[in-house]
């Protein structure tokens, strides 16, 4: 499952395969000589850790990764009845998604004090604020792998009741409402909708939440963007955000998405470029957490 399922020998095939950049050019780009580029391709040398390390970023770069998610789920036909049935992987998914999705927000928890605070343990030098994030947004994962099925339809009362858990004890956030005043945003130049505007955006939303299409990666990449720019509510939008994500993969079959603390900056970079209709790298980014997630279904 590690390296998206594909040997370094067989990404630097597909680059050729889909693109006009022969060897000499790969050779360039990867900062090796023409032997090199030959011994991997057709002596069956493996890379240095570091060289299939670049490999990877330049597979990623040019390779629609929708390809690599559709093959693994034709191998895993059933994601959420792992997480399910099998206790060890359902926590472990509980546990990381909650750290990085928290951390993502600027939690300074780690991801032994997430453990720690799961447990009921106290976690010294933490606010209590933090300890109560942790716990709410795992309550608000066991909700959702608890209530959701194949093919489960989003409507606005799921919406909020993904809120209500996630901002428990916040009632400054206004839990299961949405905001009833300005947001300031820093990381969009798109000017957010305004309250009075909120109910009729997130209805447009819902109208098409349940509609994939024949390319239903993209369409939940997208629609991810979409909640994003709406921005419903006074705080919990990422985290809410990436719970419906998880909500949309797991019904339609596919591993839940784990967007890491690492990718952050990628992250919020992909929603920029969405700003302005580019919407290749939330795809790009959507595809690299749900291959993180099909590898932590498989226990690797």
């Amino acid at each position: 499952m590690k390296g998206y399922c594909l040997s370094d020998k067989e990404k630097l095939d597909k680059i050729l395969e889909i693109t006009d950049i022969s060897r000499s050019e790969l050779a360039r780009r990867l900062d090796v000589d023409y032997k090199t580029v030959y011994r991997w391709l057709d002596k069956g040398i493996v890379p240095h850790p570091s060289a299939s390390r670049d490999i990877d970023q330049l597979f990623k770069e040019y390779v629609d990764l929708r390809s690599v998610v559709l093959e693994l789920c034709k191998k895993i036909e059933d994601p959420l009845k792992i997480l399910r049935t099998d206790k060890e992987i359902r926590d472990k998914f509980i546990l990381e998604m909650t750290y990085h999705s928290n951390a993502i927000e600027g939690s300074r928890m780690s991801i032994k004090e997430t453990e720690m605070a799961f447990e009921g343990k106290r976690v010294r030098g933490k606010e209590l604020f933090e300890v109560l994030e942790a716990i709410n947004h795992k309550n608000a994962l066991e909700f959702l792998l608890d209530n959701i099925r194949s093919n489960f339809k989003i409507d606005e009362n799921y919406i909020l009741k993904l809120h209500e858990i996630v901002m428990y004890n916040f009632s400054n956030k206004l839990p299961g409402k949405y905001r009833t005043g300005y947001v300031n945003l820093t990381n969009t130049e798109k000017p957010l909708p305004s309250a009075q505007d909120v109910p009729l955006a997130m209805g447009k939303l819902i109208k098409n939440i349940n509609h994939y299409g024949r390319d239903p990666v993209g369409r939940i990449a997208h629609t991810h963007y979409e909640f994003e720019s709406i921005h419903p509510f006074f705080d919990g939008n990422g985290r809410v955000g990436r719970l419906m994500m998880i909500t949309q993969l797991l019904s339609k079959s596919f591993a839940p998405a784990i967007i890491q603390i690492d990718d952050r900056y990628k992250y919020y970079m992909a929603l920029g470029r969405a700003d302005f209709g580019d919407y290749k790298n939330i795809v790009q980014v959507v595809c690299e957490s749900i291959i993180k997630g099909y590898t932590l279904l498989m226990g690797e």
